[in-house]
């Protein structure tokens, strides 16, 4: 009888963490806190809309890099050879932590807010999605996976 209960104990542990995850492509379970998964340098991998990967929009972004820094200051960085492109900000969660606010700072052009829906952040990988409005021609949703620099 004790063998059964714990089981299915066990079990029930097991289902309650696998129907908590926050993000839907994982993790399942972290230690350590969003905000500390999220702070670092990011590397772009790959570009995908509506779920196929978009050569031509990821050759324009391949070596961009997005920073996070636990000030909640970002940098957002396309070298390019005729000219780079650097957005800067301010960075934060959305209230449940599922979405990325991102603030640029244009004292010029004024500022501007982009919300990006959060669907994979671990210690290395986080996938970020938002609409298509930066791109003339896509209608759809587009979505960056980066993998984060290790230190």
């Amino acid at each position: 009888m004790n063998r059964i209960v714990a089981i299915l104990t066990i079990v029930t542990i097991a289902l309650g963490f696998a129907s908590c995850t926050k993000y839907e492509n994982g993790p399942s379970v972290s230690l350590k806190s969003p905000k500390s998964r999220a702070v670092g340098e990011w590397h772009i991998t790959d570009l995908l809309v509506n779920d196929k990967h978009e050569q031509a929009l990821f050759d324009k972004e391949s070596s961009a890099v997005l920073t996070l820094e636990k000030d909640g200051t970002y940098t957002y960085t396309i070298p390019n050879i005729r000219a780079s492109v650097e957005k800067s900000g301010l960075w934060s969660f959305g209230e449940d932590k599922t979405e990325l606010l991102l603030i640029q700072l244009d004292s010029i052009n004024g500022d501007s807010e982009r919300t990006y829906k959060i669907t994979r952040l671990s210690k290395t990988e986080m996938w970020l999605v938002n609409g298509s409005e930066e791109y003339a021609g896509f209608d759809d949703l587009i979505e960056r996976h980066f993998e984060k620099k290790q230190e």
